[in-house]
């Protein structure tokens, strides 16, 4: 029998693209707010990236989360005490399929749907077209599409010959068949750390092009998840804090710089970190050998880069495989291109890090790196446009004005807050979420490395801005 939802008009509706964790948590709070819409995902299944029968994911199957269980979680509902403290891509598809069956959410989704544009008209009018050739009226769009649509590749990528093989992190699948092959992996983040370490296992030799340096933390200290123990982290120490907690980590995994690897850049607690507990295993094992940036590629694929630190001048090397772990660029292809205004940086120019200025009818959501578990901030936000978008069907919203009064000036006259407290739509934030901080980079290319790296906040200054925001309409 055909849900009540399915005789409602789709220009009634709201239209989210992407059933990933942004996508679904949005649904969830449309729902509990009686918002009807529609949401679809190029996929057979919900789930996202962490669909393990989806070819275009940057997820590959050994990979291991970076945040703890605790923090890779909706309020509403935990994850199950049998899976293990990071979650493997499999645990976190079986979650969200969970999630998704428990707020009935299937009912809504369109599986096998690619969304060829979305193109505003006027205020609550958007006429989309979808892979099956439909042509429909929505009255707003939650972009939930994720930052894996636009890989960056650096411009000395274009010169390398077809003799080597270059692919971007996201096709990264595992090290199965790099046996007695050469691998290059450029990148000096997250990704680029763990597909080193997972290139080590089967490779002849792995070179890490790596140009600015970071602090690698691991996924335990002391026996507890570092998100988890960076929450408890008693933050009126201040200066005194950071000082502890540099020391902590470096007993437990020593420097970079002592295994051969940048200095980092920043004081931890403000350093987008590198969660590993390999990497500088492998890197003071020989398996990983550190090496800067690139700066030329000859006709027959030699690539020379900066030596390390210590090494005056230029090296070469013959890889077979160069990994671009170079990131990736904002922006959405189903969008109009002036539809969200960017900053003078490049980026999408996003209040609160989800909310085009000037447009109630337009969420876009995943488009920012917080340090640690994202899933908190994506809720947040998906609160927060569940509210507007409910707001915007009323005759007089005194909430909804104050929002876009808000939106309209400066993040930083958002009051930073602790409502942690408070609920959300659906009583999913209620605690602190952890402590790590991020240094802001609005502005895009890391010198050296041709990385583009979308915008990053401090987490729990973007948590407590979304709360006050939340709280108008609560």
């Amino acid at each position: 029998m055909p849900d009540h939802h399915d005789q409602i008009p789709s220009r009634e509706k709201v239209l989210i693209i992407g059933a990933g964790p942004a996508g679904l948590a949005a649904a969830a709070a449309l729902k509990a707010l009686e918002v009807p819409f529609d949401l679809v995902d190029r996929a057979k299944h919900v789930g996202g990236i962490w669909n393990e029968e989806r070819a275009d994911s940057p997820i590959w199957p050994s990979m291991e989360m970076i945040s703890s269980r605790e923090f890779t979680q909706y309020e509403d509902m935990l994850q199950p005490v049998a899976f293990p403290e990071f979650l493997s891509p499999g645990h976190m598809a079986k979650y969200l399929r969970a999630y998704a069956a428990r707020h009935e959410l299937t009912a809504h989704f369109r599986p096998g749907i690619d969304v060829r544009y979305a193109r505003p008209f006027e205020d609550g009018v958007w006429q989309v077209e979808l892979s099956t050739g439909e042509v429909l009226i929505y009255r707003a769009v939650v972009s939930a599409h994720g930052i894996a649509e636009r890989p960056h590749r650096p411009d000395w990528a274009a010169d390398v010959p077809k003799s080597v093989q270059v692919i971007h992190s996201k096709d990264w699948t595992g090290p199965d068949g790099l046996e007695g092959k050469r691998v290059l992996v450029v990148g000096s983040g997250q990704s680029a750390a763990d597909i080193s370490v997972d290139a080590a296992r089967r490779a002849l030799e792995v070179r890490w092009s790596i140009r600015t340096g970071h602090w690698v933390v691991p996924r335990r200290i002391g026996g507890v998840p570092g998100d988890v123990a960076a929450s408890r982290e008693p933050a009126l120490l201040g200066g005194l804090n950071e000082k502890i907690a540099e020391a902590v980590v470096s007993r437990t995994v020593g420097a970079p710089q002592d295994a051969g690897l940048p200095e980092p850049v920043a004081p931890l607690l403000e350093d987008s970190v590198i969660i590993s507990d390999d990497v500088l295993a492998r890197v003071r094992e020989g398996r990983i050998t550190p090496a800067g940036a690139v700066t030329s590629v000859t006709e027959d694929g030699t690539v020379f880069h900066d030596g390390p630190a210590h090494h005056a001048g230029h090296l070469r090397y013959a890889p077979n495989l160069i990994v671009l772990a170079t990131g990736y660029e904002s922006g959405a292809g189903h969008l109009p291109e002036d539809v969200v205004p960017r900053t003078a940086g490049g980026d999408l120019d996003l209040f609160l890090g989800a909310f085009p200025r000037g447009r109630d009818d337009l969420v876009v959501l995943g488009q920012q790196r917080v340090a640690g578990g994202a899933l908190p901030v994506l809720v947040e936000q998906a609160d927060v446009a569940a509210y507007v978008l409910a707001a915007t069907l009323e005759d007089s919203s005194s909430a909804l004005r104050r929002f876009q009064q808000l939106r309209a000036g400066s993040e930083s006259a958002v009051p930073v807050t602790d409502s942690s407290a408070g609920a959300g739509v659906l009583g999913r934030l209620s605690g602190v979420f952890g402590a790590h901080k991020v240094t802001a980079r609005a502005t895009a290319t890391t010198p050296g490395t041709g990385e583009k790296l979308v915008p990053a906040a401090d987490r729990d200054t973007l948590l407590a801005r979304l709360r006050s925001v939340r709280d108008l309409f609560a």
